[in-house]
């Protein structure tokens, strides 16, 4: 049997016939649902099983920065800023990012970053011999990185004086060493001997080629990425942000003699596999992607990211895309409550700029109010990097992370939520906008609008202000700049219509300004239908409200809120310049609307209203309020006001369409019938096409018939 171990969970045998194990501790253990075999394309970092009679490790990602010797640690993904400062002229670009640090302080030299950072190590037998194959998340060079196991062969800890790489692990017998990989597969194998024992130890690390120690094996489910989201957790050593704490401290104690595994040879026979058990709490779950970056290795992680959209050279937050390999990990909080089989709600929390997947879904406010207090599982992806702005390969990123986490979870699609902070504020908002038919709400904490000129004032008083700055700084600074953002989102909000959301933003905040937020607010109550609250909290700045911690009336917002599956009417909005065909993305429906086609560059609109199936009608309540929580605020809202009024059902419908060359209407879900009335308002020449094989050819004007 195979168990695993972290600290306290100590990889240990058992029985022949027992199973994979943690301690379970004081949560309810939850199991992966596929229990027969092995998954090989995603998995919960930290796991060994049994596959097929192969022992498997898979690792966490990105989690190889060595030991911890108590040095401050930017983010990884940081460390190339002075150059990137020297090429845009930022005299701003050598301040330290401090949203994403690692607990380790080891570090690549150019040109060999990410390659001693284990994906997976799988362990089989074949008579008399054992095999090992080391999957490294990059290798670009033969000899670039060492795999070294040691090998209690007695399982015994009080024989065996062997040191790993200069490392303790106590009882080892004997040391192997592989340094032959192969750069084309990222694989570095080779044999050893078994041991007369039916039952005995390993251990395993990687390490650069100069013999330091980059990462560790066996470390069980329950690694630490403990900075956290608030600063001071962000600025002090010993925490980090990327699933290591624990492996970094052990690397700097220079004793690694807790994470082992334990092998019973009689195990290691084909048709045997034995999953583990995974408890609840935070965890990183790793996912294979079909994407890798373009104009990159492909693999790993890069310093030197790649342009990766026209605002690249923005002076703040411009968009990079740092980890480029098909490995990719995401956070996830699994609830305290309950078993791993219940059927739960998810919520998607998208992190900020410089910031990662650890960030502020690693709060205990976020986990206890979001997570454990409404039963719903949390999940955070990557986005490709600090930078991602969930656009294009960062887009992907967030798509295929929810599939996987459904493809995990018993998930009520249902109760599919989106969320973020700064940039994942952007981006949640830009999610839910531009796929409306997949989430039921929507939760923004001091998202980016999408410029920074956004503004309810009058006239051009705040680009006039910005031109007499530039004119005054040593430096270039954008007149108009979406920053790393695609598409300026506050224009979108109309296709909120059925996600309600809660919109928190800060009065004193000095990077999503006050002025962007307000036009926020303007733009959302001019917004036909659409549900929100937003929040102007008065003494808040950017980070206040992560600082905090405290998100109850954000979390009760959306307690009970369900997708609206099939609307009578629809309002969106898209841009086929927001399409990234080599990620196979695009942004051409909305519910009972699909194959939208636009006549020419720019935004596609449309109001369309079917009055066919049995409905509703809802009165409106505006208004303005104020509150306290975490910090004072004044709060405008749209809500519903007392019960909805049935209305009777017409076979017939309205549209108002703007730059729509065709799109097809499905007539089930929008419960037309033949003999349809319509009203067609189009700017120009349009095709509807019907899924009961009904065509509409229609010029520009004002068109009426029937169906």
């Amino acid at each position: 049997m195979i168990a695993l171990s972290f600290s306290a969970l100590l990889v240990a045998c058992g029985s022949e016939d027992s199973a994979l194990s943690n301690n379970p501790g004081t949560n309810t253990p939850v199991n992966p649902q596929e229990t027969a075999q092995c998954n090989e394309q995603s998995w919960f970092a930290g796991v060994t099983e049994i596959c097929n009679g192969v022992l498997v490790y898979r690792d966490y990602v990105y989690d190889d920065y060595g030991a911890d010797t108590g040095l401050l640690s930017p983010s990884p993904a940081l460390l190339n800023l002075a150059s990137r400062g020297g090429q845009l002229g930022n005299p701003l670009a050598n301040t330290p990012g401090l949203l994403s640090p690692t607990a380790g302080d080891s570090r690549y030299p150019a040109g060999a970053e990410n390659t001693a950072d284990l994906v997976e190590l799988r362990i089989s037998r074949q008579g008399n011999t054992y095999s090992a194959s080391f999957e490294m998340n990059a290798l670009y060079e033969a000899g670039q990185t060492i795999a070294a196991m040691a090998v209690d062969t007695d399982d015994n800890p009080a024989t065996g004086t062997e040191t790993l790489m200069g490392l303790t692990v106590q009882g080892a017998d004997v040391v192997y060493e592989f340094n032959a990989g192969n750069p084309d597969s990222n694989l570095i194998t080779g044999t050893f001997p078994a041991p007369a024992n039916n039952t005995f130890k390993i251990w395993a690390v990687t390490a650069q080629s100069s013999g330091e120690v980059m990462n560790v094996a066996f470390r069980g489910p329950d690694e630490e990425a403990g900075a956290e989201g608030t600063i001071p957790s962000q600025v002090l050593p010993n925490k980090g942000n990327w699933w290591e704490d624990k492996q970094a401290a052990a690397l700097g104690a220079g004793d690694i003699s807790q994470f082992f595994a334990q092998v019973n040879r009689q195990k290691l026979t084909p048709g045997t596999t034995e999953k583990a058990v995974v408890d609840a709490g935070f965890k990183q779950r790793v996912y294979t992607s079909k994407y890798t970056a373009p104009n990159s290795t492909g693999e790993g992680m890069v310093l030197q990211a790649e342009s990766s959209s026209p605002e690249t050279n923005s002076r703040f937050c411009g968009q990079y895309f740092h980890f480029v390999g098909k490995y990719q990990p995401y956070g996830v909080y699994i609830p305290k409550n309950g078993n791993f089989d219940d059927q739960r709600s998810l919520q998607m929390i998208m992190h900020g700029c410089e910031a990662n997947h650890a960030s502020q879904i690693n709060q205990p406010g976020m986990q206890a109010q979001f997570g454990d207090a409404l039963d719903r599982v949390l999940i955070s992806p990557l986005g490709r990097g600090p930078y991602g702005f969930y656009s294009g390969l960062s887009e992907r990123d967030v798509l295929d992370v929810l599939d996987d986490a459904l493809n995990t979870f018993n998930i009520d699609e249902d109760r599919i939520l989106v969320g973020g902070y700064s940039m994942g504020g952007y981006g949640s908002t830009r999610l839910a906008a531009l796929y409306p038919d997949r989430f039921a709400g929507l939760s923004n904490w001091v998202g980016f609008t999408g410029s920074i000129l956004n503004t309810p004032l009058i006239g051009d008083v705040l680009i006039q202000g910005e031109q007499a700055l530039t004119s005054a700084l040593p430096f270039a600074l954008p007149v108009s700049s979406t920053i790393g953002g695609i598409g300026n989102i506050s224009n979108y909000l109309g296709n909120l219509r059925h996600i309600p959301g809660t919109h928190s933003y800060g009065a004193l905040d000095e990077l999503v300004q006050v002025n962007t937020g307000l036009d926020w607010a303007l733009k959302l109550s001019q917004t036909d239908g659409v549900l929100y609250e937003f929040y102007m909290h008065l003494v808040a700045e950017h980070l206040t409200l992560i600082a905090l911690d405290e998100w109850t009336k954000e979390a009760e917002f959306t307690r009970n809120l369900k997708r609206v599956k099939n609307p009578g009417r629809i309002t969106f909005k898209t841009n086929e310049a927001f399409a990234y065909p080599e990620y196979d993305i695009k942004h051409d429906k909305a519910y009972w609307l699909s194959n939208i086609k636009g006549r020419s560059e720019g935004d596609v609109a449309m109001d369309i209203e079917s009055f066919a199936c049995p409905r509703s009608t809802n009165n409106f309540e505006n208004g303005q309020t104020a509150g306290n929580g975490p910090v004072p605020f004044i709060q405008t809202f749209r809500r519903l006001m007392g019960e909805p009024v049935q209305a009777a059902s017409e076979n017939r419908f309205t549209a108002t369409l703007s730059n729509v060359a065709s799109m097809r209407i499905n007539t089930t879900a929008s419960c037309l019938q033949n003999g349809a009335a319509y009203t067609v308002v189009s700017d120009g020449p349009v095709v509807l096409n019907f899924s009961n094989g009904k065509v509409l050819n229609l010029p520009a004007g004002t068109s009426t018939g029937n169906l």
